[in-house]
């Protein structure tokens, strides 16, 4: 939530607090028995909240520097379809990186799996992770191979589990 949040137009030193305070309305509107599911998914709902939060604190830097509500509006720098973008692009992540970590507890190699992590996630060259972990660059590729093969199905039921959100 706080890279969504970010996006959004919080500042670095508002994003607890616009996150706290989006969780805290959450859990209270979810007692409240508020969350319709037939209404959309629970990530929209807590999508809503979210923007509606960093709004408030984006109106409330606008009044801070006598700023118009048009320009306050302006400095929102993600819309709703953004947000959702942004939303799944990080959920995305999430699961990728529990997957990771899930084929890293089933005893995978390490350097296989740093392997796959400097070329595919961070986009470093082949050579430059053969190099730096004393592998020819076809171990690299085929690091790279195993590691995917391995790595979709952990994924896919990741992703089936976090569906609604």
């Amino acid at each position: 939530m706080p890279t969504v949040a970010a996006h959004m137009g919080a500042g670095e030193s508002e994003l607890n607090d616009v996150v706290q305070s989006s969780l805290s309305t959450f859990l209270d509107a979810w007692r409240r028995g508020q969350y319709d599911r037939s209404r959309g998914r629970l990530s929209g709902f807590l999508l809503t909240i979210l923007r509606s939060r960093v709004l408030d604190l984006i109106r409330r830097r606008g009044r801070d520097r006598m700023m118009t509500p048009l320009d306050a509006a302006d400095e929102t720098s993600a819309g709703s379809a953004d947000a959702q973008r942004i939303w799944m692009d990080e959920r995305r992540h999430q699961i990728l990186v529990a997957a990771l970590a899930e084929l890293r507890a089933s005893g995978m190699e390490q350097r296989t799996l740093e392997a796959f992590e400097l070329h595919a996630m961070r986009e470093t060259s082949v050579a430059e992770v053969a190099s730096r972990l004393g592998m020819s660059v076809e171990e690299v590729y085929d690091a790279q191979y195993r590691v995917s093969r391995r790595l979709r199905p952990i994924a896919a039921r990741l992703d089936e589990l976090y569906e609604d959100l």
